[in-house]
């Protein structure tokens, strides 16, 4: 599976990229909302692990954003 991950805090977000990737899945990461945002609109992915706050822009923004523009990935809130 191609994952996003959009986590703020660098412990949490290298901790969960590596289970993940130990899994066999490939991980792009992205360290606040705006980046996320780009990446969630410019790549396909599988699913996407979002943290519910974030700088720049917020986790449910992202999602009702990509909501929004028909995008249905599957997405997991981290609070």
């Amino acid at each position: 599976m191609k994952l996003l991950l959009i986590e703020d805090d660098k412990e949490v977000s290298t901790y969960i990229a590596k289970g993940m990737k130990e899994s066999g899945h490939v991980v792009d990461c992205a360290d606040n909302g705006k980046e996320g945002l780009f990446l969630a609109t410019t790549e396909k992915y599988d699913a996407m692990i979002v943290d519910r706050m974030l700088p720049e822009l917020d986790g449910l923004t992202i999602i009702k954003t990509l909501r929004g523009s028909g995008n249905n990935t599957p997405a997991i809130i981290l609070s």
